[in-house]
């Protein structure tokens, strides 16, 4: 993408100067220190805060480069951030902010397998996807998944995660702490995308 780059004071001055006629009356305009470079320079300084206006908006609005906070405020605002699975924004960096923003929008356009692996690819989580009527039929292979007729596993969606995201999965490591488990970032974002009729089983492996 190309960027807008403002111009400084002396190309604008330089500018101004270029529409003037090359003759002995404006012989001055390329000179520093005459009075008409300084009236040159005097117009091109509100030329110069203007380009800087527009180049600040145009690195702002592009949510690939910003480094300005205000900017990335807006963006989050605009994507619906904070929400239930990204709950932090001013206490993070602007890089982790800006990977929310954008795993936030390449979330707006999921809707097929691959689109799910992904969109776990931007959180760093590698993932397979397999169909529950894999799993459904004799020889059975963990997860068994029993079902009261084969067309129920279409809706059915097998999500193979690493293990480290899940800590209540068996081998468990001691001391074994029992307690609720809350659901990880990848679940909580996969339920709210996934369609309506789908079920989504997270199968955590080493």
């Amino acid at each position: 993408m190309t960027g807008f780059l403002a111009h400084s004071l002396e190309e604008n001055a330089s500018t101004l100067a270029a529409y003037l006629p090359n003759d002995k009356l404006f012989a001055a305009k390329n000179l520093d220190g005459t009075n008409l470079r300084k009236l040159l320079k005097g117009l091109g300084g509100e030329l110069t805060r203007v380009d800087q206006i527009f180049q600040s908006v145009w690195d702002g609005t592009n949510i690939l480069e910003t480094t300005d906070p205000n900017y990335m405020a807006a963006w989050e605002g605009a994507v619906g951030i904070p929400n239930t699975y990204f709950t932090e924004t001013t206490s993070l960096t602007i890089e982790e902010r800006r990977q929310q923003v954008l795993i936030q929008l390449r979330s707006l356009g999921v809707l097929t397998e691959q689109d799910f692996i992904d969109l776990a690819a931007l959180l760093g989580i590698t993932i397979t996807i397999e169909h529950a009527i894999d799993y459904a039929t004799f020889p059975m292979i963990f997860p068994i998944i029993l079902l009261d007729r084969a067309s129920q596993a279409r809706f059915i969606m097998i999500v193979n995660a690493p293990a480290s995201l899940n800590p209540f999965i068996f081998p468990m490591t001691f001391p074994i702490t029992f307690s609720s488990t809350e659901s990880n970032i990848l679940e909580t974002l996969f339920n709210i995308l996934k369609p309506a009729n789908t079920q989504i089983i997270f199968n955590y492996i080493s």
